[in-house]
């Protein structure tokens, strides 16, 4: 299974005596976060201290993003500055609290405690970010054809984020071209491609991007 793949090649580039930081990175609606929950999951089974934090914690809620006309596609839709200042205090050995955001609500709630680990697992549509890249030490951009990715975009609208058929018609253009524009350049940058060529099947690409890890 493609988790156990990614998994191996965690363990293989991990860096030693301190926190390796795997981004997870590219379109919504691909498997992001349930891989990285996966690939976190094999990792400690493995006896490896790993936690999984993804940029969606940082997200402003629905309703003021709609305000603003801000998509999850947008950078500033985030609050980066607390994304960041979390993301180096990790790298530091030190614990963050930060609030899980839930995509049928379309806001954040509750509170969650995270401590230091051996690896972490950083997922997101914007984790291969400049600002972020330099506390990423092994990057992984997920994506699919174009036509593909729409199709599960309209599907996710209606069973995950609970929009109406019609809202999601009209943001539907609009959506893919941000992420044409705002994602997809993240994918030069990537140490691994992950092509999603049908349901929860991937192939694994080394892109040969640098040495991944010292």
């Amino acid at each position: 299974m493609i988790e156990n793949r990614l998994s191996s090649e965690i363990i293989a580039n991990k860096k030693r005596n301190e926190l390796t930081t795997v981004s997870i990175c590219g379109a919504a609606d691909l498997g992001k976060s349930y891989l990285s929950k996966r690939i976190s999951e094999i990792l400690i089974e493995q006896d490896l201290n790993a936690n999984h934090l993804t940029l969606d914690s940082y997200l402003m809620d629905r309703k003021t993003r709609n305000q603003k006309g801000l998509s999850g596609y947008n950078f500033e839709a985030y609050n980066q500055k607390e994304a960041l200042s979390n993301l180096i205090k990790l790298k530091n050995g030190q614990s963050i609290e930060f609030t899980p955001y839930h995509h049928k609500d379309g806001k954040g709630y509750g509170s969650v405690k995270m401590n230091p680990a051996d690896i972490l697992i950083f997922d997101g549509l914007h984790t291969m970010h400049s600002s972020f890249l330099p506390y990423i030490d092994i990057t992984i951009f997920v994506y699919t054809k174009d036509e593909y990715l729409k199709k599960l975009r309209r599907k996710a609208d209606l069973t995950k984020r609970n929009y109406t058929i019609e809202f999601s018609k009209k943001i539907s253009e609009s959506e893919f071209s941000l992420y044409k524009t705002n994602i997809e350049p993240y994918k030069k940058n990537a140490h691994y491609l992950l092509h999603l060529e049908s349901e929860w099947i991937y192939k694994l690409i080394k892109t040969g991007n640098n040495t991944i890890c010292d």
